[in-house]
């Protein structure tokens, strides 16, 4: 049985042509990325190229889907191949265990890239990754702040040009700005200010970048926005493969 048979259904068989054909470039693999990760594979894109250079850690269960007590230490790299395999063997899974800069980008964000989803939490990874899709002409899909929301029905879709309320958005496209990159960058976005109930705990603080920065803070995170962020990035790609 073809395993991708309602998707052919709802979608037709030209955009499912189009849908197995595709290569698509992850980077960051893990509230967000992991859920936009599982909704292509499960959509049946052909060709996946999965970026983190991060282990599973504890802190990861309440959110992330390749974060289980049985994966704790292991890379999120690897562990997202695994899954993608067992869902569509058939799928050509490319994965780098390596953190995202302007040096790794020459080799990452090669010319057969048809999509990119930027789900990054650094900032200069992500502006690095964004201008560099956006000069080699290669569409992006990029995650805005899911950290401190809770409320999925105020997730947005649309240009970065066009977000509001998230600080990060904000930067990001100051950021762009002085670039020259000004629009063309599709995102996902909350307009829900961010809350935190409680004062982080340094005992809780994870250091997110080991060989790459200092220690941050955490944020108060749950489940649900960072999945329907993913799931909302993993529709876009979708989009704008079966469009071209």
């Amino acid at each position: 049985m073809n395993p991708f048979a309602r998707t052919e259904q709802l979608m037709g068989q030209a955009a499912m042509e189009k849908i197995k054909k595709a290569r698509v470039a992850v980077f960051g693999l893990g509230a967000v990325g992991s859920f936009a990760t599982e909704a292509l594979a499960r959509a049946g894109v052909g060709s996946l190229r999965l970026v983190d250079f991060d282990r599973v850690d504890a802190s990861n269960i309440n959110r992330q889907l390749y974060a289980l007590h049985s994966t704790i230490g292991r890379e999120k790299a690897q562990l997202a191949q695994e899954r993608v395999l067992d869902i569509n063997p058939l799928c050509a899974v490319d994965i780098h265990d390596t953190f995202v800069n302007a040096d790794s980008l020459t080799d990452l964000l090669s010319q057969d890239i048809d999509v990119v989803v930027d789900a990054i939490d650094g900032l200069n990874s992500k502006v690095n990754l964004i201008l560099g899709a956006v000069t080699k002409g290669v569409p992006v899909v990029s995650s805005m702040g899911a950290a401190g929301k809770v409320d999925i029905s105020m997730i947005k879709t649309g240009d970065l040009a066009e977000t509001c309320v998230c600080p990060l958005a904000r930067v990001v496209r100051q950021r762009l700005h002085r670039r020259g990159v000004y629009e063309g960058v599709a995102c996902v976005y909350s307009i829900e200010k961010a809350l935190n109930k409680l004062p982080y705990l340094q005992k809780d603080a994870v250091d997110a970048f080991p060989t790459h920065g200092r220690s941050r803070p955490p944020i108060g995170t749950i489940p649900w926005v960072p999945g329907v962020f993913g799931l909302n990035m993993a529709a876009e790609v979708i989009k704008i493969i079966t469009r071209i």
